[in-house]
């Protein structure tokens, strides 16, 4: 997700591509945020890394991530040959405690099956919640209190709950129950995985009937205002 000109959160597989796509400057961004360490959240790090060290960076990068992710990042670097020494452009390591902010962010820990960071940015008189993997979580709803866009995971449908259960993910009702109890202004819906993008309908109705209101689903490339 590319939030603004300099940040994003997240980079799993697909995301430099999209972001050359939409023909960003990567050079203007300057922070990156990583809510947890799973494949499809993070496979694209270091190729994004790769891209902007060969296109002649110069300007200082954050990378944030939650506790433990440092030696997550060196394992990274590891497992993908990256040279020692081949980033040249200063970049930054931070890991971030649960409830800490930074800037205009604010972070709560979501209930996945490993350590995982949601976001609440606040800008220019609007908020944006980004839920990250999680099930139903009370930290963050409260994170997401009274937001104008809350876009929250919805990987599975009533009839998936035992594998949402086992993998810690969020069904689509709950998913508008969050945004309900929070009192979000718009709901979207983000994680559905390809064997479930036939069932986009299905996501829908089931969101909204804990909701109240219509929903939307995100897809890549889709710009949302907040």
């Amino acid at each position: 997700m590319l939030v603004d000109a300099e940040t994003l959160f997240d980079l799993g597989p697909g995301s430099l591509k999209n972001l050359v796509t939409s023909k960003v400057d990567t050079n203007r961004v300057s922070r990156v945020f990583i809510s947890h360490a799973h494949a499809d959240h993070v496979s694209d790090l270091i190729p994004f890394l790769w891209t902007i060290q060969i296109g002649g960076r110069t300007r200082n990068l954050d990378l944030y991530g939650p506790l433990g992710f440092r030696r997550i990042f060196d394992m990274l670097l590891t497992c993908t040959s990256t040279p020692q020494g081949f980033i040249k452009f200063p970049l930054e390591i931070h890991e971030l405690n649960y409830g800490e902010r930074v800037g205009n962010i604010q972070t709560c820990e979501a209930s996945h099956s490993i350590p995982t960071l949601a976001f609440r940015v606040e800008s220019l008189g609007t908020s944006f919640c980004y839920s990250a993997d999680t099930v139903y979580c009370p930290e963050v709803i409260s994170l997401a209190r009274n937001v104008d866009l809350l876009l929250h995971e919805a990987t599975f449908l009533d009839d998936q709950v035992e594998i949402a259960n086992l993998t810690r993910h969020s069904t689509a009702r709950s998913a508008g129950m969050a945004a309900r109890t929070a009192e979000a202004e718009k709901l979207v819906l983000f994680h559905i995985p390809p064997p479930n993008d036939h069932r986009e309908g299905e996501f829908r109705d089931e969101a909204s009937s804990t909701y109240g209101k219509e929903i939307e689903v995100g897809h890549d490339l889709t710009t949302f205002e907040f």
